[in-house]
């Protein structure tokens, strides 16, 4: 009996963990939603961040208080799609959207 249910789930496997995954992106004033590689450069970041908390994450191994949040004048429903990682008592920060946000801006 167990054998014959062993290739069906086999197949369901890999379409489990194939659910996209966020795009993320930097909003910049000038160009709109940009590619997250310039923080490499910027930052001099050994990768690409993969998200706002991955970023954070980078910043606090080198010892820099971190949090994360809305940018000011933001409506609270976008948290998790807009989010602004603020380094020290810097006000400013990079500001990170989701692609879908990106996919909004340009209509």
């Amino acid at each position: 009996m167990m054998r014959s249910l062993l290739p069906p789930l086999i197949l369901l496997l890999p379409l489990a963990g194939s659910a996209q995954q966020a795009t993320w992106y930097l909003l910049s004033r000038e160009e709109g939603c940009i590619d997250l590689r310039i923080l490499v450069e910027a930052e001099k970041l050994p990768r690409v961040p993969t998200s706002p908390e991955d970023y954070a994450q980078m910043m606090r191994e080198r010892g820099k208080n971190v949090s994360l949040g809305l940018p000011r004048d933001v409506p609270a429903d976008l948290y998790g799609k807009i989010v602004q990682v603020r380094v020290g008592n810097d006000e400013g920060g990079p500001v990170f959207v989701k692609d879908e946000v990106c996919r909004e801006m340009r209509k």
